[in-house]
């Protein structure tokens, strides 16, 4: 029997939403040598908030690729970003079983405009796994052979956690922009840009206007 296993689960639907992951660790692993980690491989639709994460209690996080916050879908890497959790065992100690649930946030991207008003997305399962600085060093486990070229990223020996639930999906449905509406988009901006444009154009003649009179008014 392993000593942990891996769930995880979305809460809530749209562009803001929490990804919970609970990692059930038996009495026989050691927490005081091996640190619990969890690795996220975010898909580009998704992002994380570093600085939102830092207010986070319960673990510390390193975060690589795509962070800029306001771009959408179309103008990010299409490699998406990578988080990693550790978590803080302070509070759990070696000889006891424990569930320690790991609460992340995260916010969707707007996305492509498309035929249906609301875009499925499927996330990669979180990939849990202890690095124990003590023991020798061992083959990296091929899900994290991709990740270990990071910066940053821990040498020390790994050991995978099961998923509990292997065959679950985590889908997220976001709202986004329909390709029927995007000529009333275009109209709709348009006109507005035009709108604009003439108020400014009227809002400089005034003033100009005004600050002619005033200079006038101080010459006689």
């Amino acid at each position: 029997m392993s000593p942990a296993a891996l769930s995880s689960v979305i809460s809530t639907q749209g562009f803001h939403f929490t990804l919970s992951t609970t990692v059930s660790v038996s009495a026989s692993q050691d927490l005081d040598d091996c640190a619990l980690n969890v690795l996220y491989d975010l898909d580009p639709h998704v992002y994380a908030d570093q600085y939102e994460l830092a207010q986070r209690p319960g673990y510390t996080t390193s975060l690589w690729g795509t962070s800029d916050l306001e771009r959408p879908v179309s103008a990010v890497d299409p490699a998406g970003s990578i988080l990693l959790l550790k978590a803080d065992t302070s509070q759990h100690a070696s000889g006891r079983d424990a569930n320690i649930t790991l609460d992340v946030p995260l916010h969707a991207r707007y996305g492509r405009p498309a035929d249906s008003a609301y875009y499925s997305i499927e996330l990669n399962q979180p990939v849990g796994f202890f690095a124990c600085s003590s023991r020798s060093i061992a083959p990296i486990p091929p899900a994290l052979q991709a990740y270990t070229s990071l910066p940053g990223w821990s040498s020390s020996s790994v050991t995978l956690i099961p998923d509990a639930h292997p065959k679950d999906r985590l889908w997220v449905v976001v709202p986004v922009g329909q390709l029927d509406d995007l000529a009333w988009v275009d109209v709709g901006t348009a006109l507005v840009m035009i709108v604009m444009f003439f108020y400014l154009l009227v809002a400089s003649i005034r003033t100009a206007r005004r600050l002619s009179t005033k200079s006038f008014s101080k010459t006689d």
